[in-house]
């Protein structure tokens, strides 16, 4: 049989450590004349099994927390990215807009312009009438004349 101490030191653990595994354990220890706890070696081999234990799950759970820091860390990264392609897909749609803007007001300029020259053409309709429809006066009142030429000559 072991004292606190020995089996602190053989499994490289405080006596503080071997009593508190020894407490979650339940056994029962005996004491030596001095005071200390005396550990047979089925419950040194416990205490080892129940320290490698907790040491086995303080991994897990260090690889668990690294996982978790990686997941948010990827997280945070496709949300940024999520971000700056929001603002990049504005941006383009602002741009577009603009082209539009200055697309319609080009359209704007050319339908005025052909406004401008439809007027024009409506204008030089009515003159171009006005002015056919006296010669045609003209060309009417002409035969007359020879009407009359002719009748003054008898013919």
């Amino acid at each position: 049989m072991l004292t606190t101490s020995q089996v602190a030191e053989q499994l490289q653990l405080t006596n503080k450590k071997v009593l508190y595994y020894s407490k979650k354990e339940n056994f029962t220890l005996e004491k030596s004349s001095t005071g200390s706890y005396l550990f047979t070696e089925e419950q040194i081999n416990q205490i080892k099994k129940a320290h490698e234990s907790t040491l086995q799950t303080n991994d897990s759970n260090q690889l668990d927390r690294e996982y978790i820091l990686q997941i948010e860390q990827l997280i945070k990264n496709v949300t940024n990215l999520e971000a700056k392609m929001e603002t990049k897909a504005n941006e383009v749609v602002s741009v577009q807009v603009l082209e539009h803007r200055r697309e319609i007001e080009d359209l704007k300029k050319f339908v005025v312009k052909l406004e401008d020259e439809i007027i024009l053409l409506n204008e030089t309709v009515k003159s171009l009438k006005s002015e056919l429809d006296d010669q045609k006066k003209i060309v009417a009142f002409k035969p007359k004349k020879r009407f009359a030429i002719l009748s003054i000559f008898g013919v």
